[in-house]
């Protein structure tokens, strides 16, 4: 027998370790292999037995085809019944069967024959069933195939239950990631960028917190909130905080201007010109990551021209960390570009990185272009970046993020600078 299954498996080309997509192809294959006109997999809910994957025969005429989606309450099912021992796993004529005579189902999806085996997870809760049925009895069924079927199902358990895992946890990070939104648990702190030649913080950075325990870095959340569809929903949570700030800040006669992260997909999602609508573009300007995926630069500049011909300055943050930012620059023609913190580190100890940074210089210079660098850590590092011709700075030597109510017109400087 588990030769019979490793021939079929291989002759579909299915690997142990496949997905759902896989599984439905082995789904066909087992039903030509029994030479049914349905099979198909259940999954138990509580009350309800859902139909999902289903391989019918094209040629089959049934008044009512089973679907993928359908659920019946779980005592009017053959699966149930069968996975709680009460059928047994093969009929072979279903008007013959005191149970399955009555049931309304075998008279509603036309079941003259019909097998089904439990299918069974790792941790030995039984997810469904997979099952085959007939139109017609089928005295030919045997219980080697019902031996077949508990190996498909084996299989299929790894699969579904693999997949029912990541379904869970998916569900389990949206409803984290959907708290911290509904709660306004996303705060907002500022890392000012120095100017050499003002002597003085010429604006912040915007970077997001998270406030939850445990605490977790916000490059986890973002990720989380990516994968389960509610990254724009967050990015729109901190652009709202950054506007709410600087209403505040002008309140308070503070004279904050920022710039903020924007992925592409807020970019090309239409909203952040409504985001910014009532923010001056003397307050914002707008950082697209080096690590942003741009597979369409034409479309993309669409996006922007509205928030450029408003006066916002485009930055691109982490030039040097890969080949994608000078693509960005090319392509984008930004005001600014944020030289990646690896450049910054221990600058003043290498001199291929002082040449990387010289050329760079250069390159920006040739467009006008402002060159900020980040990660500045040491006195030592600030003094080399400023020698090569960098006139703005970031980094902890300067200060590390503070909150809102922490700015001042007057925020401390290093006296070294």
């Amino acid at each position: 027998m588990q030769q019979d299954i490793s021939k079929l498996l291989e002759g579909m080309g299915v690997e142990r370790s496949s997905s759902t997509a896989d599984l439905s192809m082995l789904l066909e294959a087992i039903r030509q292999f029994l030479n049914m006109e349905v099979a198909f997999t259940s999954r138990f809910t509580q009350n309800e037995r859902k139909v999902e994957l289903v391989s019918a025969n094209d040629d089959s005429s049934f008044s009512h085809p089973l679907v993928s989606g359908v659920s019946d309450e779980l005592n009017n099912s053959y699966c149930f019944k069968i996975a709680n021992g009460e059928l047994a796993n093969l009929i072979k004529d279903t008007a013959a069967n005191p149970i399955t005579r009555s049931m309304p189902v075998t008279e509603k999806l036309e079941i003259g024959a019909y097998i089904g085996v439990p299918i069974t997870l790792k941790n030995g809760d039984v997810y469904g069933t997979l099952c085959c049925y007939d139109k017609a009895a089928n005295s030919q069924l045997s219980q080697r195939d019902v031996d077949l079927l508990h190996i498909i199902a084996s299989y299929a358990g790894q699969v579904l239950g693999r997949n029912l895992a990541t379904k869970q946890h998916k569900d389990q990070l949206r409803t984290a990631v959907r708290n911290v939104i509904d709660e306004n648990l996303i705060e907002v702190v500022f890392q000012p960028i120095y100017g050499k030649h003002s002597r003085s913080y010429e604006y912040y950075e915007v970077l997001a917190r998270f406030n939850t325990q445990p605490y977790r870095p916000p490059n986890e959340w973002l990720h989380d909130a990516d994968l389960v569809g509610l990254g724009l929903e967050v990015e729109s949570a901190i652009i709202k905080q950054v506007v709410k700030r600087l209403h505040m800040a002008g309140a308070r006669e503070l004279k904050l201007k920022t710039s903020i992260n924007v992925s592409p997909r807020m970019m090309e999602s239409g909203l952040l010109p409504e985001l910014l609508s009532k923010i001056s573009s003397e307050q914002v300007r707008i950082e697209l990551t080096e690590h942003v995926s741009v597979t369409n630069y034409e479309e993309f500049r669409t996006y922007l021209r509205p928030l450029i011909e408003r006066g916002f300055k485009i930055c691109i943050d982490d030039v040097g960390a890969g080949f994608a930012s000078l693509k960005h620059i090319l392509e984008i023609e930004p005001d600014v570009i944020k030289l990646d913190l690896s450049l910054a580190t221990n600058i003043h100890l290498d001199s291929k990185r002082q040449s990387l940074v010289t050329g760079l210089l250069a390159f920006a210079r040739s467009f006008n272009c402002e060159v900020v660098a980040e990660g500045v850590e040491t006195a030592e590092e600030y003094q080399t970046l400023a020698k090569l011709g960098v006139t703005f700075f970031q980094g902890w030597y300067f200060s590390r993020p503070v909150k809102f109510e922490q700015l001042d017109n007057n925020l401390k400087i290093p006296t070294a600078v």
